[in-house]
């Protein structure tokens, strides 16, 4: 080999070993990943925050080359950063209008889904007030027109009643679901945040709020522990059932009987072998069901459960 070949070889070689080496300074994490590994936006209705927290730490805890960055929003706020390339997944409580898919096929884009979970709208209130349970219509009566209610007692109470956050799905929920149309009365109001809601609540006795019943959903949370003897969950009447009334939790959600059910989504806008699809395989899949279980809300789907049983007679000497 002579000298000059010799120089041109080696520049070669240092080439391509200086691109090898330089792989992952070139590689965008956002972009470039794969199902289990790379950087991932996730924007998520604010009443899921324990849950998506707790999804997101057990998937990175299995797959160490997982980096998400979870953001904490309103549903709007959350399905705009979907449409303007902000995060490349959502966690809300629906499912996208036939008005936001109109808006997202403009770009080409076709979200696809996932139901994951079932939670519902809680009310609850201060531990010392008189009441443990509301009819359908006096809630409907409660936010369209008058603040009194009657205790268990017979004796008219004037409430506090509030929102969790200002423009909350939980609020948008009960304006398009259960009044449909009708005025939000004048004494209804909301402050900054679920938690200041629920601190509210616990230290004003006439206080009554609704909340994302997740936040509530484990006994075993912080949250919960802190609140248990301060703030009640009140049993809400069956729309159009007089004498039934149903407190959220998993059995009813399944049953539908709690009239405030809704059903958890995440929305992705990525191809199938991203790290969005891998997040949602995961929070829909075996083990992020079991964690929706083990913190108080139904899973979408449940394992199941194979029971032999064996019917021949025992046989005796």
């Amino acid at each position: 080999m002579n000298l000059r070949t010799n120089i041109y070889f080696w520049s070669i070689l240092g080439a391509v070993l200086f691109l090898s080496s330089c792989d992952n300074y070139f590689k965008n994490d956002y972009k470039d990943n794969t199902p289990t590994s790379g950087q991932l936006k996730v924007y998520y209705d604010e009443g899921l925050t324990l849950h998506v927290k707790n999804q997101a730490y057990t998937f990175g805890s299995l797959y160490p080359g997982v980096q998400l960055e979870l953001f904490s929003s309103s549903e709007a706020e959350a399905i705009e950063a979907l449409f303007h390339d902000s995060c490349e997944a959502i966690v809300i409580s629906r499912l996208l209008n036939d008005k936001e898919k109109k808006v997202f096929q403009s770009k080409d884009y076709f979200p696809k889904h996932s139901a994951i979970a079932k939670t519902g709208v809680a009310l609850i209130c201060n531990s010392s007030l008189a009441i443990s349970r509301l009819s359908y219509e006096e809630i409907v009566s409660l936010l369209t027109g008058s603040n009194v209610v009657k205790d268990s007692a017979g004796k008219e109470l004037d409430l506090n009643l509030l929102f969790d956050k200002k423009n909350s799905s939980v609020l948008h929920y009960l304006l398009d679901s259960v009044l449909q149309g009708q005025a939000l009365s004048s004494h209804c109001s909301s402050l900054n945040s679920s938690i200041e809601t629920i601190n509210y609540v616990a230290s004003h006795p006439n206080a009554l709020a609704f909340i994302d019943f997740a936040w509530l959903s484990d006994v075993d949370d912080s949250i919960s522990i802190a609140n248990a003897g301060l703030i009640n969950i009140l049993a809400i009447g069956a729309k159009n059932q007089a004498g039934r009334y149903e407190y959220p939790h998993q059995s009813s959600f399944k049953l539908n009987t709690y009239p405030f059910t809704r059903t958890l989504y995440i929305h992705r806008k990525t191809g199938d072998f991203t790290l969005a699809k891998g997040f949602e395989s995961f929070v829909s899949g075996p083990k992020g069901q079991l964690v929706f279980l083990k913190q108080g809300l139904l899973p979408n789907r449940q394992g199941e459960r194979l029971v032999n049983i064996n019917m021949e007679q025992t046989k005796t000497k």
